[in-house]
């Protein structure tokens, strides 16, 4: 009969050897996996549970079917467990071939419980991603296209969950709202969906963006000038924010706002009274704020970029944009809706994504977010050949060459790339004295994405209080 114990992630241990058999289990449940036992191979294939299990760990050398047998059989199955192999010492040909057959990974005899573990943990963390992806997948194929999001945003993750909440939040008040988020994270759209879940949605939705004009320029942009203001200016003309009355405007990358123009909008704020640049009549104005930015805005405000006042006056709501990394879930999702879209543009049919690129998808970090897997799906599709989509080509320019460089060893870039997180949030919540909200935004995560990194790496906010 095998032996079952103990809640969490479920691994099968396969030995002939009852005491390594004992040992092994014992360990395993004293970190609160569940575990089940078996004496031999055959037993292990016969228990209907075995593909139900996040983790296989056989030995090789056995009595009757061993445990290259074993995988192959498993394979052959098509089950979904991850299988550790454990091997003797000098068998690497035969770890080799076990790895070449499928198994995930290989521990020597001798070994440290601390190897062993290490290597359970990984198998049971990819077979939870491998079942993730298979589910993904099926609702993929049943939902429809309406389905994937709302307000015209493609997700279903908790991130995303919690982002249509404040887009049905703030939509419901008139007061300026600021929209956090990442490059590539999607804060028009989100300024969009605020905008049409309004009351304001019958009137226009204009945008300016502050960093792409030079301080005349975005001042008569904004409020509008009167003849004669400045060279050039034959005419008098009215400005985005007379533009946008009875509607609302967007304001992106509201950090580049020159001083002088955030005491003019700030009055504008206050008050409804627009002055156009070398005028000295005013007008009144009927206009919703929403601002977007992709840096932390307190800290701009200690540098003395930014007004405290005004910084305070365009955050009344603020709202964040979860990067896409936080929410690898939904790349499923986003590669059908972006591979539909490409296929239109192109006047081709949408091709279908093999599971082995669909994985490497929901592993790559997005530096550039929604927008960077929109170029990449449509690289896929427009390099297609036989039916088949191009490769996934990374864009060493948004990643760094960095991380691009470290072996693709199991659990190597993993750790590596922990290290490089644990240091750079220590720094920054060093930088802002523990303080939570300016440490995340600068960090471009959500306050429940720092607090969880600060529980895994064991730091506490105190610790960084001067």
């Amino acid at each position: 009969m095998p032996d079952v114990a103990c809640t969490g992630s479920s691994v099968a241990v396969i030995d002939d050897d009852e005491a390594a058999r004992s040992a092994i289990g014992q360990m395993l449940r004293l970190r609160r996996y569940r575990v089940t036992t078996f004496s031999s191979a055959e037993a292990a294939l016969a228990w209907p549970g075995l593909p139900e299990v996040d983790c296989i760990v056989t030995d090789i050398k056995m009595p009757g079917m061993d445990g290259e047998e074993f995988l192959d059989e498993v394979i052959r199955r098509r089950f979904p467990p991850s299988v550790v192999v454990i091997t003797g010492h000098g068998d690497v040909s035969m770890a080799v071939r076990c790895l070449k057959a499928g198994a995930y990974d290989f521990v020597e005899k001798p070994f440290e419980d601390d190897v062993l573990l290490a290597s359970i943990a990984r198998a049971v963390e990819r077979s939870s991603l491998r079942r993730e992806t298979e589910s993904l997948r099926r609702r993929l194929e049943m939902a429809a296209p309406e389905e994937d999001g709302r307000f015209g945003l493609v997700g279903r993750s908790v991130a995303m969950q919690d982002l249509f909440h404040q887009i049905e939040a703030a939509a419901r008040s008139d007061a300026p709202v600021l929209i956090w988020g990442e490059t590539g994270s999607g804060k028009e759209l989100v300024s969009r969906a605020i905008h049409a879940r309004s009351a304001r949605s019958a009137g226009p939705f204009i945008a300016v963006n502050a960093g792409a004009l030079a301080e005349p320029l975005l001042e008569s942009e904004l409020f509008g000038h009167a003849r004669g203001a400045f060279t050039g200016a034959v005419a008098p003309r009215q400005g985005k924010l007379v533009a946008a009355h009875g509607g609302t405007l967007l304001l992106d990358e509201v950090e580049s706002l020159p001083l002088r123009a955030q005491v003019d909008l700030l009055r504008v704020l206050e008050d409804g009274l627009v002055t156009p640049v070398g005028a000295d009549t005013q007008r009144k104005v009927d206009t919703r704020l929403l601002a977007t930015t992709k840096v932390d805005l307190q800290q701009q405000v200690r540098l003395g970029r930014m007004r405290e006042d005004f910084y305070h006056r365009i955050a009344v709501i603020p709202v964040t944009v979860p990067p896409l990394r936080e929410r690898s879930e939904d790349v499923p999702l986003l590669v059908s809706h972006f591979l539909r879209m490409a296929a239109a543009r192109n006047g081709v049919p949408p091709l279908p994504v093999d599971e082995r690129t669909l994985d490497e998808l929901m592993h790559y970090p997005w530096p550039g977010n929604v927008r960077e897997l929109r170029n990449a799906v449509e690289r896929m599709l427009v390099t297609a050949q036989d039916g088949r989509l191009g490769p996934f080509v990374r864009d060493e320019s948004v990643l760094g060459a960095r991380l691009l460089s470290v072996p693709a060893t199991p659990g190597l870039l993993r750790d590596e790339m922990e290290r490089t997180e644990r240091s750079v949030i220590e720094r920054v919540l060093a930088e802002h004295g523990g303080e939570i909200n300016a440490t995340h935004r600068a960090l471009g995560i959500s306050r429940r994405a720092l607090y969880e990194r600060m529980r895994k790496y064991g730091l506490d906010k105190k610790d960084f209080r001067g």
